[in-house]
């Protein structure tokens, strides 16, 4: 009995070699099929960093209908220096229908999904907020990842998220719909810095303060600015930060001609809706309006005189020249 499990353990331990082996060839034929197809990225940047051999096109953007003429060159420091440009990343991640290229192949490839191929999860989150929502609210185009994700040669060099001109980018970008709330951050010490230059990751841009695909309104409160996150939100630049330091004004209208108009509105309806101006009074935005006004005013009161006073003295010194005085301003 003994004899007949040890033959029958035998045969169980042949099979299973065999079987492990068989499996090993397979997973070896698979991988070498696999890599006979797919191109190394040097393959690829071979015949797109000749200007000799590429050239540009004209592509249509396939949401926005937008025609634009694009170079097929590759800079290829600023791809390897991009959010692409990892050692992981492959041409083919993106361009699928090249998998099984080899040589030249068709110019006119399949549009790029950005969010279908690898990044589900920031634009789900994007195209499923608030933010979106509003924008098909007002029959606005929301803007696609290439708009916002945008190389300074190519929309194929996308930075990473802590390069300079990103930051500074990210700026511009969300100013050319917010334009009210671009002007009043220019007016903010935020603002002024990154003006300046100045947009590394000690200086807050929008999406700092906003987030960067879930973007709520302040009242929402699960906004990054709600009442119960922008301590913790202004607490990543501004350890110790608490209630009072909140309540800084991020979005100063002491420029605005429409903030001026609206509290002369306020006044002159005071009887008719009293809440109103009461509000406007209450805010901080009319601490820091009064405060400029007092200000600019002392200032065009000081100059005003002070030029008034050398207006005065020049043309006194005049009528006295024509008299053939001699001018009491010239007499030590």
């Amino acid at each position: 009995m003994a004899s007949i499990l040890y033959t029958l353990g035998a045969v169980n331990s042949k099979i299973s070699r065999f079987l492990f082996v068989a499996c090993l060839v397979v997973l070896f034929f698979a991988a070498s099929i696999n890599y006979l197809y797919s191109q190394e990225n040097g393959d690829c940047l071979e015949c797109h960093t000749d200007p000799s051999k590429v050239d540009v096109k004209v592509r249509v953007d396939h949401v926005t209908g937008e025609v634009e003429i694009v170079s097929m060159l590759v800079d290829e420091d600023a791809f390897h220096s991009s959010a692409h440009g990892g050692e992981d990343f492959y041409c083919i991640d993106c361009h699928a229908d090249l998998e099984e290229s080899e040589g030249e192949h068709n110019p006119n490839l399949q549009p790029v999904d950005c969010i279908t191929f690898c990044n589900d999860d920031p634009g789900a989150e994007f195209l499923e907020g608030s933010h979106v929502k509003l924008m098909k609210e007002n029959d606005v185009q929301p803007p696609t990842c290439k708009y916002c994700h945008a190389g300074v040669k190519s929309k194929r060099d996308v930075p990473k998220a802590d390069d300079l001109y990103h930051r500074k980018d990210t700026i511009d970008k969300c100013g050319g719909c917010h334009e009210e709330f671009y002007y009043s951050y220019r007016n903010n010490l935020h603002g002024q810095v990154t003006a300046l230059g100045h947009v590394d990751t000690d200086i807050a841009t929008c999406v700092d303060c906003h987030g960067q695909h879930t973007i709520l309104n302040s009242s929402d409160s699960e906004s990054t600015l709600g009442a119960d996150n922008v301590i913790e939100t202004c607490s990543v630049c501004h350890p110790g930060a608490n209630d009072n330091f909140v309540k800084h004004v991020a979005h100063p209208k002491y420029k605005n001609i429409a903030y001026y108009k609206s509290v002369f509105g306020a006044v002159k309806d005071i009887r008719k809706d009293p809440e109103r101006i009461s509000g406007i009074v209450k805010s901080p935005q009319m601490i820091i309006t009064i405060l400029f006004v007092v200000y600019v005013g002392i200032l065009v009161m000081t100059f005003s005189g002070f030029g008034m006073h050398s207006v005065l003295t020049w043309l006194s010194t005049i009528l006295d020249e024509r008299k053939g005085k001699e001018s009491k301003h010239d007499k030590r």
